[in-house]
């Protein structure tokens, strides 16, 4: 019984289970989407974009727990290395706050969503596109600058152009 709870210790098997859990429950709410019509479905019921994002979800939660379970049997096998006194290793192990650039993408992605309704969807994914790469070191100015070009165009053709969605475009667009 030590062993299980040992194992639900670890935070990212924690927090695997709890993505798991929430996308069974969200699984189960698709199963109420009422049926369209079959001239409107065109082929596609309405449930599958939703389980789709879901099914990636509760994969990378899977993969959350997998990599829990190898970092118990690493953290296992290092216990019973450092319980034999001829394995020197480092005690001073602890609890390390995220770097500085964590908080900054955490505050850009959150300023992000805050911009989305003011100067809208593909603006905002370009500016992103250009500070994320920056703010993690990346020099080549050129692969950025097709990066925030190119990424939001193949989004504006391949949602707008092909399957006729459209993005909000912001306040400030509607204004001119």
């Amino acid at each position: 019984m030590k062993r299980p709870l040992h194992l639900l210790a670890n935070r990212d098997s924690l927090a695997g289970v709890a993505v798991v859990g929430v996308c069974a429950v969200a699984w189960r709410l698709t199963a109420g989407f009422d049926e369209v019509p079959a001239i409107l479905s065109q082929n596609v019921p309405p449930t599958f974009f939703p389980r789709l994002v879901i099914g990636t979800a509760a994969l990378l939660g899977g993969l959350l727990v997998a990599g829990g379970i190898r970092r118990c049997a690493r953290e296992a096998a290092d216990q019973a290395a450092a319980d034999d006194p001829s394995t020197p290793i480092d005690k001073a192990r602890g609890a390390v706050l995220p770097p500085p650039v964590f908080w900054a993408t955490a505050g850009l992605i959150a300023a992000a969503g805050v911009l989305v309704p003011l100067v809208g969807t593909l603006f905002t994914l370009g500016l992103v596109a250009i500070a994320l790469p920056l703010l993690w070191g990346e020099r080549r100015f050129r692969l950025v600058l097709a990066l925030a070009l190119g990424l939001p165009g193949a989004i504006y053709v391949v949602f707008t152009v092909a399957l006729g969605v459209r993005f909000p475009v912001g306040q400030v667009w509607n204004l001119l």
